[in-house]
């Protein structure tokens, strides 16, 4: 693709352009310059179009490569390209938002080349969708189309719109196109002040949301000159305490027609805030170190698993939360094409996360977007597998390459370790640090999200892999590092073994074959073959007990047990270790709404995984402390970080659920608790 640099060459009146003068405004060296005028000459010459003249003083541009820019710029000629009706409503809307002219029917043909029933047809469908926001698209002779209602409501539409946009087919060439209304160096000259004063504030920002960020900076600039927001007093103070607000007012310092400088120094600060990977030494966000903690132990008391590694954790998880915390604060919801994903293969994780949040739905008081909760769900999930105890035979290592952020680094690397165990993985923050750090490539292969430069053994991988993916991937690096591991037949091997036993159908080919084969095994495969125990194939008649003796937390935490004691799958070391911790670290087992989970770690004398649970008729004070009143006693032992995750999800959705919690609470008989799980757990 072209370097989008020569826009600022081509946004000149005068195309006879110095050639000192051209790599000023392009800051590229000689050569660079040389080889990107080179590959708009191939293009040119595709197109039938005049080349760019150079010699050693001035750089020639043809008027025909300035009128034809976005053509050559894409590769592609403007009257080929059909965009979608979504593309087309969207960037309609965001033409009006940012108001860079006189926006009419008539203009929106002739940007999108189609008919005027298209577009009034367009009209209608945009409109219907932002009157659930309170916003209207109304026309006037005088000012054309303009969007009314709340400018908050206005710019979060425009956020959203944005990103849908940028997510689609034509997207970058659609938005570009927006921009060049403006003029060619509009957008880039954004661009470029922003990386400026990302760098001369030494933010850390997450790559893959960056673009998108500027993108919608480059609108919002143009609105900003007539309309403001309102950023609340409270929000202020926060905001105002922040480098990203200094980051801000240093940005906006040069566009001095602005409504209102100081909100929208706010309101850029929020923007910012949400791309950036949190700073700990930003003392103002010690509240969201807090949280972090507060959530790990959440994750801690509901997968009955103790992080060993602590610091790193919360640091990873503070990273990830305060660009989240800010999204969701302030409505700048993200998109997340592996929610569904996610949520199928790791679904109890999912339920659990889900609930292990709550900290931040306290904080925020909104509810957490499931986009949001997948996130936090893989940054969980990996840290338990991180907790497995694995072999280090082979010594292997491999390196993690990731560009898009924390996040999608934690996917792959979730994924990978539940694939190659024998493998020690590291991370490279970005490709940057990668070619920086020698140490990084002191690696015997690469797992990677995007093409590389690299003399190691590069596998370019999806974040989340399909069953065929992870199968082909396995089995090339079981024949490039020769290590055994089960692997699934390739599609090509399956039907090729069946082809010959069979009559193929009239009109029916093998390539249609093999794609229907693949596309049944992978919606077939999603779920991931799961042996773990059900809660209800542990939780059995002979592992439930029903009490109403007067006794103490620590007696009831024996009785509990005993079952678990009785069957030879815990020791008596086991209970006095589960007595120990609540002496040791307080009511931590406590899960709330008169529930306990007392457990400890599987070297204190867990010989098989079981749950046994006692039910008290009368409310028993842990550490006789009121505030911590227990009916319910569900003692967990596990053998590992993962085999007990399957029937401790399902035990956590039940005990989520207020119907079902309070059935079980009224429960009188060991039958009547049995029929709740085995509904719970079937639901």
């Amino acid at each position: 693709m072209i370097n989008q640099k020569l826009n600022f060459l081509m946004a000149e009146e005068n195309l006879a352009i110095p050639l000192s003068k051209a790599l000023r405004l392009t800051s590229m060296t000689n050569i660079e310059l040389v080889n990107e005028i080179q590959k708009v000459n191939e293009l040119a010459y595709q197109f039938s179009l005049p080349e760019i003249k150079l010699n050693s003083r001035v750089i020639d541009i043809p008027n025909q490569i300035q009128k034809n820019w976005l053509n050559i710029l894409f590769a592609e000629k403007e009257q080929e390209i059909v965009y979608s009706e979504k593309e087309r409503q969207e960037i309609i809307f965001l033409l009006v938002f940012m108001e860079n002219d006189y926006y009419s029917v008539f203009h929106f043909q002739e940007f999108l080349h189609v008919s005027k029933n298209t577009i009034l047809n367009d009209l209608r469908k945009i409109r219907e969708q932002i009157e659930l926001y309170h916003v209207r698209m109304v026309y006037s002779r005088k000012q054309g189309f303009v969007l009314k209602g709340s400018e908050e409501n206005i710019r979060l539409l425009a956020y959203k719109f944005l990103s849908n946009i940028l997510m689609s087919k034509q997207g970058t060439r659609l938005i570009t196109k927006a921009y060049f209304t403006e003029s060619y160096s509009y957008y880039q000259s954004i661009r470029q002040r922003l990386f400026e004063t990302i760098e001369l504030y030494n933010l850390s920002v997450v790559p893959s949301r960056l673009d998108e960020m500027v993108y919608y900076v480059a609108f919002l600039l143009k609105r900003i000159l007539k309309y403001s927001v309102k950023v609340k007093k409270v929000d202020q103070k926060l905001l105002s305490s922040l480098t990203s607000y200094q980051a801000s007012v240093h940005f906006l310092a040069s566009f001095t027609q602005l409504k209102d400088q100081q909100m929208e120094s706010y309101y850029f600060t929020i923007i910012i805030m949400t791309i950036l990977q949190g700073e700990i030494r930003d003392n103002a966000l010690e509240f969201l170190l807090n949280c972090a903690s507060q959530m790990i132990h959440e994750v801690e008391r509901l997968t009955a698993i103790e992080f060993q590694n602590y610091r790193k954790l919360l640091l990873d998880l503070f990273y990830h939360l305060v660009p989240a915390y800010f999204r969701i604060r302030f409505g700048f919801f993200i998109e997340n094409v592996l929610v569904d994903e996610i949520k199928v293969q790791y679904e109890e994780m999912f339920e659990i996360t889900h609930i292990a949040l709550h900290p931040l739905k306290l904080l925020i008081q909104e509810n957490i977007p499931e986009t949001e909760i997948a996130y936090f769900t893989i940054l969980f999930g990996g840290a338990i597998s991180n907790e497995k105890e694995r072999k280090k035979a082979n010594h292997l290592k491999a390196l993690i390459l990731c560009p898009n952020g924390i996040s999608s680094s934690l996917i792959m690397k979730s994924e990978l370790q539940e694939l190659f165990p024998q493998i020690d993985f590291i991370e490279a923050k970005s490709i940057e640090s990668y070619y920086s750090n020698g140490e990084m490539q002191d690696v015997d292969m690469i797992f990677s999200s995007i093409p590389i430069q690299t003399e190691k053994k590069l596998y370019i991988i999806h974040p989340i892999m399909t069953h065929i993916e992870k199968s082909v991937l396995l089995r090339t690096v079981q024949k490039d590092f020769i290590f055994p591991k089960v692997f699934l037949p390739t599609v090509n091997e399956i039907v090729d073994a069946i082809l010959p036993y069979v009559d193929i159908k009239k009109g029916m080919t093998k390539e249609k074959i093999y794609h229907y084969v693949q596309n049944k095994l992978v919606k077939d495969m999603k779920r991931k073959v799961d042996d773990r125990p059900m809660l209800s194939e542990l939780l059995t008649k002979e592992y439930i007990r029903i009490s109403d003796e007067k006794m103490d937390w620590q007696t009831a935490i024996r009785q509990a047990a005993k079952p678990l004691l009785d069957h030879e799958k815990i020791e008596e070391s086991y209970i006095q270790a589960m007595i120990k911790k609540v002496q040791d670290y307080g009511a931590f087992i406590h899960i709330g709404k008169g529930i306990a989970l007392p457990h400890a770690r599987p070297e204190d004398g867990v010989n098989k995984i079981g749950i046994s649970l006692l039910k008290v008729t009368q409310p028993i004070c842990l550490l006789d402390d009121p505030a911590h009143e227990v009916q319910l006693f569900i003692c967990l032992a596990a053998v590992d970080n993962e085999t007990h995750l399957r029937a401790l999800s399902s035990l956590t959705k039940i005990l989520s659920n207020k119907e079902y919690l309070n059935q079980l609470l009224q429960a009188q008989t060991i039958e009547e608790i049995l029929n709740i799980i085995e509904k719970g757990e079937n639901e």
